[in-house]
C-alpha cells in the first residue's frame, strides 16, 4: 500500500467560497444561515442557507450551463480550487452527491396534472408534460455532476458516484484514497456536492427528519486532492495530511451529528467532508467514524499538518 497524502482543499457553502474564509466566519460566530425569501416562506423552518457561485469563468462553453444542476455548480468551483494546476487526465474523481431539488416549474407541471387533488394519467401526458422542463429529467441524475467536473477538469482516470446520507461524502473520499493506496492512480480528485435549498427538497428533509431544529437546508461543495506522498514531495507540494487508514462498512462507534448546523444549514451528503476539511485546516490529526440514515458507514483517520490553505479566489 502506498502512502496516500492531501495536497489540495477546496470549499464552497453559505460561509464563503475559499477554506480560510470558512473557517474565518466559523471562528467569528457568523451565520451563513439566512432568513427565508418569498419563495420558500412556507417551509415549516426559519431559513436556508446558500452559497452565490458565479461559475461562468470555469465553464469550457457557454452552453455547458444549461444542464448544471445546482450541485454542479458548487462543485466545479471547489473541485478547481483542490484540484490546482498540476493536472493529468489519469486523475481519479470520485463524488458523494444528493438528491438534486426539483427545478422551478416542476411544481406547475404537476398541478396542472391534477384532478380533483388527485394525479390524473392522461393530463400528466397532455397538460402537465406541456408545461414541465425539458432538461428537468437529466438534472435528476447522480452522475451528472460527476461528468460536468470530469468534463470541465478534463479528467479521464477512474472514477464513480456515491449517494445516500452524510456518510456519502467520506465514501467517495475512501474510494478515491483506496484508488491511490492501491497503485491504481497516482492522483485522486475526491468530495462531495449537495443542495438542500429547493422549497420541495426542503420540506421532503424536513419530513424525514433530516433537519434539526437548529439547522436549516442548506449547501456545500468539498473536494480534496489525493496524491502519492513520493509525487507530492516530487513536485514539491505543500503535504496537508497523511491518511492512515480509509475504510467502508466499518461498524460505527456512534451516530452521526451534523456539526457546525446552525452556521452552516444542513449540507447532505457533503456535512462530512466539511467536517473534515475544517479539521485539516486547524492542523487537527484524527479520525471520523461515522453512519446515517442511509446505513452507510466510514471511517477515516489522519496525520493533519497545522497549515490553513488560503486559495485567493473571489467571488
Amino acid at each position: 500500500m502506498r502512502q496516500v497524502v492531501v495536497t489540495g482543499v477546496g470549499i464552497v457553502c453559505a460561509l464563503g467560497n475559499t477554506p480560510s474564509a470558512v473557517d474565518s466566519a466559523l471562528a467569528a460566530g457568523r451565520s451563513g444561515v439566512v432568513a427565508a425569501d418569498d419563495e420558500r416562506v412556507h417551509l415549516p423552518i426559519a431559513g436556508l442557507g446558500c452559497a452565490s457561485v458565479d461559475v461562468r469563468p470555469l465553464l469550457k462553453r457557454k452552453k455547458d450551463r444549461k444542464l448544471l444542476p445546482r450541485a454542479a455548480e458548487l462543485a466545479i468551483v471547489a473541485a478547481h480550487d483542490a484540484y490546482g494546476e498540476h493536472r493529468s487526465t489519469e486523475t481519479a474523481l470520485f463524488v458523494g452527491v444528493g438528491r438534486e431539488p426539483p427545478e422551478v416549474g416542476t411544481e406547475s407541471a404537476l398541478v396542472a396534472s391534477m384532478t380533483n387533488g388527485k394525479l390524473d394519467s392522461e393530463k400528466l401526458h397532455s397538460s402537465g408534460m406541456a408545461v414541465y422542463p425539458p432538461l428537468a429529467p437529466l438534472k435528476t441524475l447522480p452522475n451528472l455532476i460527476l461528468a460536468h467536473v470530469a468534463i470541465q477538469l478534463g479528467t479521464m482516470g477512474e472514477g464513480g458516484t456515491r449517494t445516500g446520507g452524510a456518510s456519502a461524502g467520506l465514501a467517495a473520499v475512501i474510494a478515491g484514497f483506496q484508488a491511490v493506496a492501491e497503485g491504481r492512480s497516482d492522483v485522486a480528485l475526491v468530495g462531495a456536492a449537495d443542495s438542500l435549498v429547493a422549497a420541495g427538497s426542503a420540506r421532503d428533509a424536513v419530513r424525514c427528519g433530516l433537519v434539526s431544529p437548529g439547522g436549516a437546508p442548506g449547501e456545500a461543495a468539498v473536494f480534496f486532492r489525493l496524491e502519492t506522498e513520493e509525487l507530492a514531495v516530487k513536485r514539491d507540494a505543500r503535504i496537508l495530511a497523511k491518511i492512515q487508514e480509509g475504510s467502508l462498512n466499518c461498524r460505527p462507534s456512534r451516530p452521526w451529528r451534523e456539526p457546525f448546523a446552525e452556521q452552516l444549514g444542513v449540507c447532505g451528503v457533503a456535512s462530512g467532508t466539511v467536517w473534515w476539511a475544517l479539521q485539516l485546516l486547524r492542523g487537527m490529526s484524527g479520525s471520523i467514524n461515522m453512519t446515517d440514515r442511509s446505513g452507510g458507514y466510514a471511517r477515516l483517520r489522519w496525520e493533519a499538518d497545522a497549515w490553513v490553505r488560503d486559495t485567493g479566489r473571489e467571488h
